[in-house]
């Protein structure tokens, strides 16, 4: 069996690995789920690393740098080309901070990452229009100084 070394923690016993231009991290964790796996999924993506547990094949903690939970897990699921590992065991400090089942943390992950891409998409767009905004007058102001000009409006003293 192989070994990772995490920086001084214990040695973990590697099950399998891989990368995640092969195959999906939905995937590697839908199989986990299916399995009914408890375990360890460490993920590094150049010099970030990540971690998802899983116990009895439900999501239960996720950590990257110092997002925990649901954000470290969105965080993680929009990483490609990440290797991964599947440790053997799950560590028994680790906080319950994920409840959701796997489908909907999947289809809560797409919905926010769409609505990210949405942002993106419309933020240049709105920015340029309101660096573009028309240098003419408005309408209604240049009716009030065509009144004004005819005598018709006079200043109030």
């Amino acid at each position: 069996m192989a070994h990772l070394d995490r920086e001084g923690e214990s040695e973990e016993k590697i099950e399998s690995g891989g990368t995640l231009l092969d195959i999906s991290l939905t995937d590697v964790l839908q199989v986990l789920s299916v399995n009914r796996k408890t375990c360890t999924l460490f993920l590094r993506k150049e010099d970030e690393k990540g971690e998802i547990y899983l116990k009895e094949g439900k999501i239960i903690d996720a950590k990257v740098e110092d997002l925990k939970g649901e954000d470290a897990l969105f965080y993680l699921l929009n990483w490609e080309g990440a290797d991964f590992f599947i440790g053997t065991s799950v560590e028994g400090s680790i906080k319950v901070r994920i409840e959701k089942d796997l489908h909907t943390l999947i289809l809560d992950w797409i919905e926010e990452r769409d609505s990210r891409k949405r942002v993106k998409e419309v933020r240049p767009v709105i920015e340029e229009a309101i660096e573009e905004k028309p240098k003419r007058d408005d309408d209604t102001l240049i009716f009030l100084k065509r009144i004004e000009a005819s005598g018709v409006i006079t200043a109030l003293k």
